[in-house]
Protein backbone atom coordinates (compact mmCIF):
# COMPACT_ATOMS: atom_id res chain seq x y z
CA UNK A 1 0.00 0.00 0.00
CA UNK A 2 1.39 3.38 -1.18
CA UNK A 3 1.54 6.58 1.20
CA UNK A 4 -0.58 8.15 -1.16
CA UNK A 5 -3.11 5.40 -1.14
CA UNK A 6 -3.34 5.59 2.60
CA UNK A 7 -2.94 9.86 2.82
CA UNK A 8 -6.17 9.28 0.49
CA UNK A 9 -8.03 7.04 2.65
CA UNK A 10 -7.08 9.27 5.89
CA UNK A 11 -8.54 12.13 4.20
CA UNK A 12 -11.74 10.08 3.14
CA UNK A 13 -11.98 8.90 6.85
CA UNK A 14 -11.63 12.43 7.96
CA UNK A 15 -14.39 13.76 5.60
CA UNK A 16 -16.53 11.21 7.13
CA UNK A 17 -15.94 12.36 10.65
CA UNK A 18 -16.65 15.94 9.75
CA UNK A 19 -20.04 14.47 8.66
CA UNK A 20 -20.19 12.71 11.74
CA UNK A 21 -19.95 16.04 13.83
CA UNK A 22 -21.92 17.96 11.30
CA UNK A 23 -24.76 15.96 11.98
CA UNK A 24 -25.10 17.23 15.39
CA UNK A 25 -26.59 20.80 14.01
CA UNK A 26 -29.41 18.69 12.16
CA UNK A 27 -32.94 17.71 13.78
CA UNK A 28 -32.15 14.45 14.66
CA UNK A 29 -36.15 13.80 16.30
CA UNK A 30 -39.25 15.79 16.75
CA UNK A 31 -37.15 19.15 15.50
CA UNK A 32 -34.40 19.09 17.84
CA UNK A 33 -30.64 18.57 16.97
CA UNK A 34 -28.09 17.23 19.69
CA UNK A 35 -27.20 20.30 20.86
CA UNK A 36 -30.60 19.66 22.75
CA UNK A 37 -30.26 16.12 23.76
CA UNK A 38 -28.83 15.65 26.85
CA UNK A 39 -25.80 13.03 26.76
CA UNK A 40 -27.69 11.29 29.87
CA UNK A 41 -30.11 10.17 26.81
CA UNK A 42 -27.68 7.82 25.65
CA UNK A 43 -27.88 5.90 29.14
CA UNK A 44 -31.11 6.28 30.14
CA UNK A 45 -34.77 6.68 28.86
CA UNK A 46 -36.24 9.34 30.09
CA UNK A 47 -33.56 12.02 31.27
CA UNK A 48 -35.14 15.38 32.70
CA UNK A 49 -35.02 19.13 31.06
CA UNK A 50 -32.62 19.91 28.69
CA UNK A 51 -28.78 19.71 28.64
CA UNK A 52 -26.96 22.68 30.47
CA UNK A 53 -24.69 23.42 27.61
CA UNK A 54 -23.37 22.49 24.48
CA UNK A 55 -20.55 20.02 26.60
CA UNK A 56 -23.85 18.08 28.55
CA UNK A 57 -25.43 17.33 25.19
CA UNK A 58 -24.97 14.70 22.58
CA UNK A 59 -23.12 17.06 20.36
CA UNK A 60 -20.07 16.62 22.54
CA UNK A 61 -19.82 12.73 21.84
CA UNK A 62 -20.08 13.80 17.75
CA UNK A 63 -17.64 16.44 18.09
CA UNK A 64 -14.87 13.73 19.94
CA UNK A 65 -15.28 12.18 16.41
CA UNK A 66 -14.00 14.84 14.05
CA UNK A 67 -11.09 15.44 16.74
CA UNK A 68 -10.09 11.75 16.77
CA UNK A 69 -10.80 11.97 12.89
CA UNK A 70 -8.10 14.68 12.61
CA UNK A 71 -5.63 12.98 14.96
CA UNK A 72 -5.87 9.93 12.94
CA UNK A 73 -5.91 11.53 9.53
CA UNK A 74 -2.98 13.28 10.72
CA UNK A 75 -0.84 10.59 12.22
CA UNK A 76 -2.31 7.89 9.44
CA UNK A 77 -3.47 5.95 12.43
CA UNK A 78 -6.36 3.11 11.48
CA UNK A 79 -6.60 2.37 15.41
CA UNK A 80 -7.20 6.75 16.52
CA UNK A 81 -9.44 6.49 13.56
CA UNK A 82 -11.18 3.19 14.59
CA UNK A 83 -11.57 4.65 17.73
CA UNK A 84 -13.48 7.91 16.51
CA UNK A 85 -15.81 5.30 14.11
CA UNK A 86 -16.65 3.49 17.12
CA UNK A 87 -17.19 6.44 19.52
CA UNK A 88 -19.57 7.13 16.28
CA UNK A 89 -21.37 4.76 16.01
CA UNK A 90 -21.67 3.85 19.94
CA UNK A 91 -23.60 7.12 20.01
CA UNK A 92 -25.96 6.64 17.08
CA UNK A 93 -26.83 3.06 18.10
CA UNK A 94 -27.43 4.16 21.88
CA UNK A 95 -29.93 7.14 20.64
CA UNK A 96 -31.35 4.59 18.87
CA UNK A 97 -31.85 2.05 21.72
CA UNK A 98 -32.95 4.63 24.38
CA UNK A 99 -34.94 6.33 21.95
CA UNK A 100 -36.94 3.11 20.93
CA UNK A 101 -37.25 1.87 24.53
CA UNK A 102 -38.47 5.35 25.76
CA UNK A 103 -42.22 5.17 26.47
CA UNK A 104 -43.00 8.58 26.17
CA UNK A 105 -42.05 8.48 22.69
CA UNK A 106 -43.18 6.86 19.60
CA UNK A 107 -40.46 6.34 17.09
CA UNK A 108 -40.47 5.11 14.00
CA UNK A 109 -38.15 4.87 10.95
CA UNK A 110 -40.12 7.99 9.86
CA UNK A 111 -39.72 10.06 12.73
CA UNK A 112 -36.09 9.94 12.48
CA UNK A 113 -35.05 12.98 11.00
CA UNK A 114 -32.43 14.11 8.82
CA UNK A 115 -29.22 14.32 11.13
CA UNK A 116 -29.41 10.54 12.03
CA UNK A 117 -29.04 9.56 8.83
CA UNK A 118 -26.46 12.02 7.46
CA UNK A 119 -24.20 10.98 10.58
CA UNK A 120 -25.02 7.10 9.44
CA UNK A 121 -23.93 8.31 6.32
CA UNK A 122 -20.99 9.87 7.09
CA UNK A 123 -19.88 6.79 9.81
CA UNK A 124 -19.90 4.54 6.51
CA UNK A 125 -17.64 6.84 4.73
CA UNK A 126 -15.45 6.86 7.60
CA UNK A 127 -15.61 3.28 7.63
CA UNK A 128 -14.80 3.00 3.70
CA UNK A 129 -11.98 5.63 4.29
CA UNK A 130 -10.82 3.66 7.20
CA UNK A 131 -10.61 0.43 5.03
CA UNK A 132 -8.88 2.14 1.78
CA UNK A 133 -5.94 3.63 4.39
CA UNK A 134 -4.73 -0.62 4.13
CA UNK A 135 -2.32 -1.98 6.19
CA UNK A 136 1.03 0.03 6.95
CA UNK A 137 3.86 -1.24 5.30
CA UNK A 138 6.20 -3.09 7.29
CA UNK A 139 9.64 -3.43 6.75
CA UNK A 140 11.39 -6.86 6.60
CA UNK A 141 15.00 -7.03 7.59
CA UNK A 142 17.14 -9.13 4.69
CA UNK A 143 17.64 -12.38 5.54
CA UNK A 144 20.73 -13.09 7.24
CA UNK A 145 22.58 -16.43 5.89
CA UNK A 146 24.64 -17.23 8.59
CA UNK A 147 24.24 -20.22 9.82
CA UNK A 148 24.79 -21.25 13.44
CA UNK A 149 25.62 -24.83 13.86
CA UNK A 150 24.88 -26.56 17.67
CA UNK A 151 26.77 -27.01 20.26
CA UNK A 152 28.20 -30.42 19.90
CA UNK A 153 27.57 -33.01 22.81
CA UNK A 154 29.57 -32.69 26.29
CA UNK A 155 32.23 -35.78 25.97
CA UNK A 156 31.78 -38.74 28.31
Amino acid sequence: MTTRQRVAGAVVAFVGALGVTASAYLDWHGGRDATEIPLERLFQTSPVGEPSSYWNSMALALASVTVLGLLGALLLSRFVLGLGWLVGLATLVLWIVMSANDDSLSVSVGDVQAGAWVCAAALLVMLIGIIGMGRAARSREPADDTRIEPLPPPAP
